[in-house]
């Protein structure tokens, strides 16, 4: 859609600044053994290690003592604590203020900054899981419990050895007693001993059993309590009541002026003692440093030019949303078409659709475990170029006279042209941050975009109630312009070292808790278990029946959540994206990757992206050289080679550290930092203006500064009945008597098909059916392809027995469809005369296939898929090839074969022989017995008959006879990575087969 010119943004009054504590000015490394005596350096670095904190204490903070290690942590702390303005601790302060005239801010001195202190999340889970079970307590089902067939399913959350959570997805028998339960516990927090007194009720147990089973329930991660943990509320500061003392404290010390000098590590030791802590680990406090604004602000003439950058931006920028939330709606509409199905259904592993790379993982699939098979070559790959893209490569390369190292200077003249290309524009979300710093000869815009501007200043609504109302005036811009859909913002938690980010107080209407147990009211909650999706032209909508309406997920963090792997919340996130030009920050290196370097992009005074400078190992191995007689000429040359101005910076965001390498104490402490990297980002550097000043001394301030606009972007969801999904009916006839359907699951599905509903059909319907056979396939997704043959006249039945089949075991929502299509022979492959034996063989392969999975089910079936594969390869090789020396002939060429296919370098090689090492004795083993030999009987009794049959063949030909048979049977055997797993089969049967014939050869 085009963006009309309504569709403009307007700054807001309020500006979020972000500064370093110390001057950038007075930064000076000889002086850190003067730093180190300041308290507001020691809270700082308590803050960002309490372990680095305990060793200089032991130390008694004396310089001298440190080692080099120590010394060069701090130089890092030091550095960033003058000049990366991004909040991390007491490092950095924020504050919000207004537009102004002249153009320079006032902050308030040390003296007058107050240090914001909550309890860290970690220690708040840590108290919680220790504290004693109240029979008030609430309870509230996993908000994201759903019933998939005859079981409740639902996704627990679990903390690693890392502290970050991982995701499985879990179930419960949906008996009448646990339907009846979740029933009575929808959407809503019920007391435990209210809970305990229904079981009671329900189930004639005792109240020790009722709270035995609430605590398995809870054990289970089917029902939460508030030891689950929660990031949006409106108490930032839980109450104890088993803790005195706990109140009192943070009532104290909450909000600590800087001037008071507390030290953090004594208040630290003191909040441990009231929680009862023996053994402290890790950081009790989460912090925040508020700078209060005495005067003035940046100065609004700035907003004129920041409006046509932003402007420049939007046309730069190539609106595409995420690649998963593409590739799911692709599959969405493949799955259900205009279905709408419940939100946590379609992410159902069995039922659904898997997101982005979180597939789910595969029982009896671990043979490929730690094997690195070579990426595949991209084929006829071509690099469709936007019209964006086209100018600014005309604009670098095209101008031969232009100074190679010299920025990219975007003209008016330019612009036009921008616009007269760009064909298609998304609307605008309906507020943007604009994050930019001032150098007085330039305006820097280090980062913009984004769905919404509350995610970057979210999580310090906790610590300033001014913040907290900002983030919602925001919040309410785009309520009010989209009055007919609901913005709910997503709780996840999602690691416990960064969960303190996501922490933020209620900034939407409504919230979607994931993993927590949620502290806002029934009727603000929206439950992923209540939520609806369906497609409407490209889009996928979200909808909630219980409100009637829409529903645009939002996460006002700045948390970036393509770090955590829960399907659900990736999902959601992703949705944010849809619909809107979110992405419009500026970067020459996405545009065109894989340079040294990118000179730096202006239109007119602002600077849209800096110059920066890519190297690998080979080229800074000069600079970091142990034998190098005098690094710092050779860093000058270094610098002189590469254009390399004075001042730059490597690391992003909170890992920035910033030098001048005209010092030689800085380009020491530089070579020291880059010494022993594989590659570096260089990024230039200029120095602030005095813009932002704490009494005297100018910091190295960065502004966000917010735009808004009034015009409706999201239309509310349609009022009409869903369309019912179903498989479709076609003929499937083809010739006379064969019957050929095309079964569409995700692989994990298909093993409980083919047992479940395919064999005990088949074992039904034996007196109409006179063959039949299946293959998978992952042409146009995963499938089952199923060959029936039988009369004419009785096709028609099979089809509709297979699908009450299918339908009264209630697999039929495995099935994603359901197709018929002509079955064409491969007479080309297998020859006239071989086809009909060949389909016979095909039919006790697959016979062989489904027996062993019904067995499996039944636990009474011990080998694994590999062992099946190798077992059966093996024989069916023996059949054509009884020689030794000839079957091991065939394996070295299909071998030889597949190598060549998957590009095997030396790693893959190592790795299959630490497999075959690690199975070798369970391989000769089983191939040295008779294991199976009842249940191959009918495969290797149509073998005999091709073999029979091909006797008059060349050898080459039965190879390649042979090779296909094998395929087609390890096709049926291995439900994902066929071909990988295949490879693995011959190397392996190779390297027996190898080592039986120097055995056999030595003994004669």
């Amino acid at each position: 859609m085009k963006e009309d010119k309504s569709m403009m943004y307007r700054f807001l009054p309020q500006l979020f600044l972000r500064a370093p504590y110390y001057s950038f000015t007075g930064y000076d490394l000889s002086r850190l053994p003067e730093v180190l005596q300041e308290q507001a350096f020691r809270n700082a670095v308590f803050l960002a290690s309490a372990a680095f904190y305990a060793l200089l204490e032991k130390k008694e903070f004396d310089f001298d003592k440190l080692a080099d290690k120590e010394k060069h942590t701090l130089y890092k702390y030091y550095n960033r604590m003058c000049f990366r303005p991004t909040p991390f601790g007491s490092f950095s302060s924020f504050t919000l203020l207004q537009w102004g005239s002249g153009g320079q801010v006032r902050l308030a001195g040390s003296d007058e900054s107050i240090l914001n202190l909550l309890p860290d999340q970690n220690f708040l889970r840590k108290l919680h899981n220790r504290a004693e079970a109240d029979e008030s307590e609430a309870l509230m089902a996993n908000p994201a419990l759903y019933r998939f067939n005859d079981v409740f399913r639902y996704t627990k959350s679990s903390l690693d050895d890392r502290g970050r959570f991982s995701f499985s997805l879990e179930g419960i028998a949906a008996v009448k007693f646990n339907i009846q339960l979740f029933s009575f516990l929808s959407s809503k927090k019920i007391q435990n001993n209210i809970l305990s007194r229904w079981i009671m009720e329900h189930s004639e147990c005792s109240a020790v059993e009722a709270e035995e089973y609430i605590r398995f329930l809870l054990d289970a991660g089917a029902v939460f309590n508030g030891t689950q943990g929660k990031v949006i509320s409106n108490e930032v500061i839980e109450n104890f009541f088993g803790l005195p003392g706990w109140n009192g404290f943070w009532k104290n010390y909450t909000m600590i002026p800087l001037a008071n000098e507390a030290s953090l590590s004594a208040l630290a030791g003191e909040i441990w003692k009231i929680a009862k802590e023996t053994k402290p680990v890790g950081q009790p406090f989460y912090a925040a440093l508020e700078r209060p604004n005495k005067t003035g602000g940046p100065d609004s003439a700035e907003q004129v030019e920041l409006s046509k950058a932003v402007h420049v931006l939007q046309l730069l920028s190539n609106a595409e949303q995420p690649a998963d939330l593409s590739r799911f709606i692709r599959d969405f509409r493949s799955r259900f078409d205009q279905e709408r199905v419940p939100l946590l259904l379609a992410l159902d592993p069995d039922g659904g659709l898997h997101y982005g790379e979180m597939e789910p993982s595969m029982p009896d699939h671990d043979i490929l475990e730690n094997i690195p098979f070579p990426e595949p070559e991209e084929v006829n790959r071509t690099l469709g170029w936007h019209a964006s893209q086209q100018f600014i490569f005309k604009l670098w390369i095209g101008d031969t006279l232009r100074d190679p190292w010299s920025p990219l200077q975007i003209s008016e003249d330019d612009l036009i042209k921008l616009e007269n290309h760009k064909k298609a524009i998304l609307p605008l979300p309906q507020t943007l941050a604009l994050m930019y710093r001032s150098t007085g000869e330039h305006l820097i815009i280090e980062s913009s975009g984004g769905v919404t501007a509350a995610s970057l200043i979210g999580r310090f609504s906790c610590f300033s109630d001014p913040v907290y109302q900002f983030c919602r005036e925001l919040a309410a811009k785009e309520a009010t312009a989209n009055p007919e859909v609901v913005f709910a913002d997503i709780a996840q938690q999602s690691d416990s070292h960064v969960d303190n980010i996501n922490r933020r107080k209620p900034i939407y209407s409504h919230e979607i808790p994931l993993n927590v147990f949620p502290s806002q009211r029934a009727e603000k909650l929206v439950l992923p278990g209540e939520l609806m999706l369906s497609l409407r032209g490209g889009e996928l909508i979200l909808e909630s029946p219980k409100l009637n309406k829409r529903v645009i997920p939002r996460l006002a963090t700045a948390y970036n959540f393509r770090n955590n792997h829960s399907p659900v919340f990736r999902l959601l996130c992703d949705l944010q994206f849809q619909g809107v030009q979110a992405g419009i920050s500026f970067s020459l290196e996405n545009f065109f990757p894989g340079l040294t370097f990118y000179p730096r992009v202006c239109y007119g005074r602002v600077i849209l992206c800096l110059a920066k400078w890519n190297f690998k190992e080979s080229d800074i191995k000069p600079l970091t050289a142990g034998d190098n007689v005098d690094p710092f000429k050779t860093l000058d040359g270094f610098r002189r080679k590469h254009h390399l101005p004075r001042h730059i910076t490597i690391g992003a965001t909170d890992q920035q550290l910033v030098f001048d390498l005209a010092n030689s104490t800085e380009a020491r402490f530089f070579l020291q930092c880059i010494d022993g990297l594989k590659r570096i980002t260089i990024q230039e550097y200029l120095l602030p203006d005095r813009s932002v000043l704490s009494g005297k001394k100018p910091l190295a301030g960065q502004m966000i500064a917010f735009l808004a606009h009034g015009n409706n972007i999201y239309k509310p969801s349609k009022k009409e009945s869903a369309t019912v999904y179903g498989e479709k009916q076609r003929d499937f006839l083809m010739g006379s008597n064969w019957l050929y359907l095309k079964i569409f699951c995700i692989p994990r599905a298909s093993d409980e098909i083919l047992s479940k509903v395919i064999f005990p059909f088949i074992k039904g319907q034996k007196k109409r059916i006179k063959n039949w056979f299946f293959i998978r396939y992952s042409d146009k997704g995963y499938h089952l392809r199923l060959r029936i043959q039988a009369e004419e006249d009785h096709l028609g039945a099979i089809l509709v027995a297979l699908r009450k089949k299918i339908e009264s075991s209630g697999h039929d929502k495995l099935i994603r469809d359901f197709q018929g299509d002509t079955y064409r022979r491969e007479l080309e492959r297998y020859g006239p005369s071989l086809i009909s034996h060949v389909e016979e063989l095909f039919c006790a392969g697959s016979h062989l296939t489904v027996l062993v999975l019904t067995l499996k089910g039944n636990n009474s079936f011990q080998l694994s898929e590999f062992e099946l594969a190798i077992l059966t390869a093996y024989r069916m090789i023996s059949c054509f090839f009884p020689s030794l020396v000839d079957a091991l002939d065939y394996l070295g060429k299909v071998t030889d074969q597949f190598m060549a296919e998957f590009r095997a370098d030396k790693t893959l090689k190592v790795a299959m022989d630490e497999k075959y090492r690690g199975k070798k004795l369970v391989i000769a083993e089983l191939l040295e017995s008779k294991a199976l030999s009842k249940h191959l009987s009918p495969l290797l009794k149509q073998m005999s008959v091709l073999e029979g049959l091909t006797s008059s063949y060349s050898k080459d030909k039965r190879m390649e006879l042979l090779a296909d048979l094998v395929h087609m049977q390890l096709n049926r055997t291995f439900s994902v990575r066929q071909r990988q797993q295949e490879l693995l089969v011959y190397y392996c049967l190779q390297k027996y087969a190898s080592s039986r014939l120097a055995r056999e050869k030595t003994s004669v």
